[in-house]
């Protein structure tokens, strides 16, 4: 879970989600708990989706999202060292914009357990690079050499797999259902609009605009869970 990064549009939303600064997770969730219920509830919900325009186009986009967050989770559980994950961290300049760390600097492995950020031809910006990447849900310290920052991977204790999967399910999942509400309330504004005339019709929508966001919701949570599960699990 990079993208705060969701917002105004849903293309924007979806481009602000892949940016944040996560680091992995797949399509790994089959849990069964309320499976049933859910099912039952999605068939008396959706059943008319097709039949709704707003509710289609809406849970498009919630798939949309939905896609991106496996493969931010795909990322941020993973044991392996991707660059990826330091290549689209986002930093913040001294001129107020957001550019990905791949666009100010050459980010490489220097070795299996040491990653190299050259800022040679951007000295400018290693300053701000720098204070972006302690901000992360990395839990890296760069270390500055010149024009060169090189961050040391730290073992992957059991402490720090807790502490990524304290991350997924705190900040990840909170801007992924940030998301969502960007989406949800963007169908909501459309049905309001279209049934100005139609209470009933306007409620209805409201109803499985909300529906869908729910499920959504409580996918990722059962994602998450599924990902911390599996990362505990695993021996280094």
């Amino acid at each position: 879970m990079n993208r705060v990064g969701f917002l105004v549009s849903t293309i924007s939303t979806c481009r602000q989600f892949s940016r944040l600064q996560f680091s992995t997770t797949p399509q790994i969730f089959k849990k069964k708990i309320n499976e049933k219920q859910k099912k039952g509830n999605q068939q008396v919900h959706f059943a008319n989706l097709e039949e709704n325009q707003i509710v289609k186009d809406t849970h498009k986009e919630l798939q949309e999202v939905e896609k991106i967050l496996h493969e931010e989770l795909a990322r941020h559980f993973s044991l392996k060292v991707d660059v990826r994950q330091y290549e689209e961290i986002m930093v913040k300049l001294d001129t107020g914009k957001d550019k990905q760390l791949s666009h100010l600097a050459r980010v490489t492995m220097k070795s299996p357990l040491m990653v190299m950020i050259n800022f040679q031809d951007n000295p400018a910006a290693m300053k701000a690079a720098k204070l972006a990447i302690q901000k992360s849900t990395l839990n890296v310290t760069p270390q500055q050499e010149g024009a060169v920052l090189y961050i040391t991977i730290p073992p992957m204790s059991r402490e720090r797999r807790e502490k990524m999967a304290q991350d997924a399910k705190t900040r990840i999942l909170n801007e992924y259902k940030k998301a969502l509400n960007e989406i949800y309330t963007k169908g909501d504004k459309k049905s309001s609009a279209e049934f100005a005339g139609k209470p009933d019709d306007a409620r209805k929508t409201r109803q499985m605009l909300l529906d869908l966001k729910k499920s959504a919701e409580n996918k990722a949570g059962q994602l998450i869970e599924a990902k911390r599960q599996e990362l505990l699990k695993q021996v280094v």
